[in-house]
């Protein structure tokens, strides 16, 4: 018989002939966590956008993002160079990093920032990088249980053993219940979770973790199914826009050795160079977006074109916001929210396409489990501050009337999304059928 999860989710089920409506009652984390007087409650988690200050934001190190290098390769040299504000505006910044790359490269962020002694930070990016291991339908459960064991391990570093059980909790869960993980695999996450229970006082739930490494669950080891929905590709661009590119590459390296070489400064005549070559590749880039949109017939190539709108507006507002710790485009700081409010549109724009694909499956099964993978790729992108003005509480009920379709017609094949309530702030998290269906009784 499977484990129960430690959490305690308040779960009210109301099933009629085709569906099961969940609504979560707030989880009050304090009834089974012994809280010293000293403990700060849970913060809540700053829209990650606004977080990014761009005085934090070394530019000469940023730029190169600009001149050609990958996002995940510049958020990597910022870590390792210790400049955590360069790698947390790129990470954020950037919705092309995969899932797996953003979640491992917030968790060490994470611990670059308690390193420095900055603790709101170190909280967020923790946080950050639970919510990818919550939401993104693109990890294994294996990597989901790593991530949550390293989030709980370092918040309570961090002195926050609330948020902290919180992630815990949710590796319990993916060790007792999943049946993706392999035996040796979650025993080992098993024994990591009875020294980090113990490391925050949580003595009875350190005994239970480590008696089920010795004699953990025996459950079918199975294959995770592949995900439905088409994810967004890179795309080809023409000559036209490829040399723009190009151009705009020279001029961001040739800023970038200049700040180096001048201390952080630069030339006027140099940024003006950077400025000239972003304004043109923006003209000749969104044209060519839009003229393919509007002549692209397959459904998942308008995915591929929305996918490379989002990557290029997403720049431009970093941008907009001073996000590479250097003025460069004043005409776009002043259109901040113009800029805003399209990138708004677009990822409007991929999620009604995404329904369009989903209303052709001709499986009720795929449309049930790519109706939730769809909505969680929108919480993500909203909770990740990628998605400005995302429609939070239309998205969790949308949820959790999904969820609710899968748990009447496709029992125990995955752990779900819900969410719990701590001190007003809401968290999303994995939940079990069993904890689901046994609230009922």
């Amino acid at each position: 018989m499977r484990q129960r999860s430690p959490s305690k989710f308040g779960v009210i089920a109301i099933l009629s002939a085709l569906v099961i409506v969940i609504l979560l009652s707030g989880l009050i984390i304090f009834s089974f966590l012994v809280k010293p007087e000293d403990i700060e409650p849970v913060k809540v988690l700053e829209n990650p956008v606004s977080a990014v200050n761009a005085k934090d934001v070394d530019p000469a190190l940023a730029i190169a993002q600009l001149g050609g290098i990958s996002p995940l390769d510049v958020a990597e040299r910022a870590i390792n160079k210790s400049r955590p504000g360069a790698a947390l505006a790129t990470i954020i910044f950037s919705p092309e990093i995969e899932a797996k790359d953003a979640a491992g490269n917030l968790l060490l962020l994470a611990n670059k920032f308690t390193q420095a002694d900055d603790t709101a930070h170190a909280r967020s990016s923790y946080q950050m990088a639970g919510t990818l291991a919550t939401l993104s339908p693109d990890l294994s459960d294996t990597l989901r249980a790593d991530i949550f064991v390293q989030a709980g391990i370092g918040l309570a570093e961090a002195g926050d053993p609330i948020l902290a059980k919180i992630y815990l909790d949710q590796a319990f869960l993916v060790a007792t219940e999943s049946a993706y993980l392999q035996p040796a695999y979650r025993r080992t996450i098993l024994e990591q979770l009875g020294q980090a229970y113990r490391n925050i006082g949580l003595k009875d739930l350190a005994r239970k973790s480590l008696e089920l490494s010795l004699n953990p669950a025996n459950l079918e080891t199975l294959s995770e199914a592949p995900l439905v929905l088409p994810v967004g590709k890179k795309i080809s661009y023409p000559l036209e826009v490829q040399e723009a590119e190009a151009i705009r590459w020279q001029a961001a390296q040739v800023l970038g050795r200049e700040l180096v070489e001048l201390g952080g400064e630069a030339r006027p005549e140099t940024i003006a160079a950077l400025q000239k070559a972003l304004l043109k590749e923006d003209q000749v880039k969104s044209r060519f977006i839009a003229q393919a949109l509007e002549t692209e017939k397959q459904l998942s190539g308008k995915v591929d074109l929305l996918q490379a709108k989002i990557n290029w507006q997403s720049i431009k507002y970093r941008l907009a916001r001073q996000g590479f710790g250097i003025s460069i485009i004043p005409e776009w700081e002043d259109q901040a929210e113009q800029i805003r409010a399209e990138l708004t549109a677009s990822y409007e724009a991929l999620f009604r396409l995404y329904n369009d694909i989903i209303v052709a499956m001709p499986d009720a099964s795929q449309i049930n489990r790519s109706t939730e993978e769809a909505l969680r790729r929108q919480l993500l992108a909203g909770q990740l501050g990628q998605y400005p003005n995302y429609p939070s509480e239309q998205l969790k009920a949308q949820l959790l009337d999904a969820t609710a379709k899968l748990v009447e017609t496709q029992p125990g094949t995955k752990l779900r999304v819900s969410y719990l309530t701590v001190d007003g702030v809401d968290y999303y998290t994995l939940i079990s059928d069993e904890e689901i269906l046994g609230s009922r009784q």
